[in-house]
């Protein structure tokens, strides 16, 4: 049974629960709880005001009595079908759409074990900068808190919504000159700020606050983290990080100076008959985000703007400049590098696939474009890396054809390259950096693959093994079979491997919101996950594929592809997109 639903059942079914209020600086809210679940959810709460196309304005309504807390409310302009937003049971797409959801375990369910106050997660939904929203069920997290409070170790979950796309990561024309950079971005920042005015009326820790996110949430939580140059305030918003499938990639943001959004920017204004930034923010919200939703993942992303963000984060990391009080739990998959590959699945030869990285990094040379062909060579190993590779004999593209399903001779290496560029040597780099300034950080590797091998031929997923957000449902909690919607697969294989490994993987999860030790929550069957460090770089594998009812979850050294991925780092103002141009 859905959160959605459940959180709408009236009270006048017989449920004689009382409805559970808070009291914050602005208000009384009057939530709604969840007798299933044994929680109460305060939903649709204002953090701050979004005017189009400028700043957020933080929240400060005032008001007498009880403001009902117990619907959804309207999320931002994103691109979500009618079915999705149907289900979710929001109200629709507004501009007026920074307000978050809190779910608690209800008091009465936590009695015996006595906290004063919960530890707080936030999560950040991923989609690009141009899709997700807050109240989307596939970031439902009352199975994760109901798991948290069986174990002894309940935590208070929250969701909320950032502007997306244009709207929210606008580029080209006045957008730098005005300040209007990055706003999804400060967004999130206002959410935080709230939460730390706030969550303690809802029985929330305001000094445990681990951030979460997924693929575009993680490299948000990375651009929280270096935000303002490295703000020392930044760690006094949030003490912990979870990155999953991202974090301070190459590809993460991006120059003002780029084509891409100096291009979007003068398309708008050519399809709204407009001539500058005042004009956009008078005309009919639908004429302007129907203009900019062309060529989105490309072009409306975090921007270097010397604010929020001051120079590549990348260059940032590496020299250090950033708060060295939070921990990080952060991962990726194998495959991460698939569903992007799908761009182009009909790639067939070399001067194909260096056409497309001479187009993308406008600023490399021709020779160090070469050194990356060189370091992943078409002869192998190439994704999925649990299925072995052979030119002569490609099974994995032999079932695609069979599927009816493109797999050029080039497809599979622009997969490698793009899972490493984006994700996994973003990984590596953050843990081998937190590991040298004495930070805790946990590292993961998700090899297993959900779905059936070695292709899923639903209409919304993509062909892959443990591919980008292949990992999803078992980080939620949920049980075989659990529906889900988009491109990230549930676990319906209901194997007791597969079981397993998402109670396992879960509960980790939880240790580590709760108490920073992923290590708290281990079950039978797991290696105790180690710290990472300079000395000894290790990653525990997340593994259930090797035979259906059997785990193999072991630790491994994070020493593999080290060449080909120390060559992003190298070459970061050829290679990395938020370098100038210019």
């Amino acid at each position: 049974m859905q959160l959605a639903f459940l959180a709408l059942l009236p009270v006048a079914l017989g449920l004689s629960h009382p409805p559970p209020t808070a009291k914050t600086r602005n208000g009384t809210y009057l939530g709604r709880h969840l007798p299933e679940f044994k929680q109460d959810l305060f939903l649709n709460i204002p953090f701050a005001r979004s005017p189009r196309l400028a700043n957020p304005i933080p929240w400060n309504e005032t008001w007498k009595g009880t403001r009902s807390a117990e619907w959804y409310g309207s999320i931002c302009h994103n691109l979500a079908s009618e079915a999705e937003i149907t289900r979710a049971n929001v109200t629709g797409m507004s501009e007026e759409c920074l307000n978050l959801n809190i779910i608690r375990p209800s008091p009465e369910s936590i009695k015996k074990h006595k906290p004063k106050l919960l530890p707080v997660v936030v999560w950040l939904y991923g989609g690009g900068f141009v899709d997700g929203f807050g109240a989307d069920l596939n970031s439902n997290l009352s199975y994760i808190i109901q798991d948290s409070v069986a174990l002894g170790t309940p935590i208070l979950g929250i969701t909320l919504n950032y502007r997306l796309g244009f709207l929210g990561f606008p580029g080209g024309g006045e957008i730098a000159r005005e300040g209007v950079t990055n706003l999804g971005l400060k967004d999130q920042r206002q959410a935080l700020l709230w939460i730390q005015e706030n969550i303690a009326a809802f029985n929330g820790d305001p000094k445990k606050v681990t951030i979460w996110g997924q693929s575009a949430g993680s490299q948000s939580i990375a651009h929280q983290l270096l935000a303002y140059n490295g703000s020392a305030s930044n760690s006094k918003l949030f003490h912990q990080g979870i990155l999953i499938s991202s974090g301070v990639g190459i590809g993460n943001s991006h120059s003002p100076t780029r084509s891409d959004p100096i291009n979007g920017f003068n398309t708008i204004l050519r399809k709204t008959n407009c001539s500058d930034l005042a004009c956009l923010r008078q005309i009919p919200i639908e004429k302007l985000w129907d203009a900019s939703r062309v060529n989105t993942l490309a072009t409306w992303r975090p921007m270097v703007d010397n604010g929020f963000i001051g120079q590549p984060p990348t260059l940032q990391l590496q020299a250090g400049i950033f708060p060295k009080d939070i921990s990080f739990l952060t991962g990726t998959a194998s495959d991460e590098g698939f569903v992007f590959a799908n761009l182009a699945p009909s790639l067939n030869t070399e001067q194909e696939l260096f056409d497309i990285f001479k187009q993308f990094m406008t600023f490399a040379r021709d020779e160090t474009i070469q050194k990356v062909l060189e370091l992943y060579p078409d002869e192998g190993p190439l994704p999925p890396y649990a299925l072995p590779y052979s030119k002569t004999n490609d099974k994995f593209c032999q079932e695609l054809s069979s599927a009816g399903l493109p797999c050029g001779a080039q497809y599979r290496r622009l997969a490698s390259i793009l899972g490493d560029l984006g994700f996994i040597s973003g990984r590596r780099l953050l843990c081998q950096t937190f590991a040298k300034h004495g930070m805790t950080a946990y590292s993961y590797h998700f090899d297993t693959w959900p779905m059936s091998f070695p292709v899923d031929t639903h209409p919304n997923r993509k062909p892959g093994f443990a591919n980008h957000g292949a990992d999803y449902s078992y980080w939620f909690a949920w049980g075989p079979g659990h529906e889900i919607y988009g491109n990230n697969p549930a676990v319906i294989e209901s194997s007791e491997g597969h079981r397993r490994l998402r109670e396992g993987m879960s509960r980790m999860l939880i240790g580590f919101i709760y108490g920073g030790d992923p290590n708290i929550g281990r079950v039978k069957g797991f290696p105790e996950w180690p710290k990472y460090s300079v000395e000894n770089p290790r990653n525990i594998v997340f593994n259930a594929t090797a035979e259906p009812d059997r785990l193999n979850v072991h630790l491994e050294k994070d020493d593999w592809r080290e060449e080909a991925m120390a060559l992003w780092w190298t070459y970061p103002l050829e290679l990395d997109l938020a370098s100038p141009t210019e």
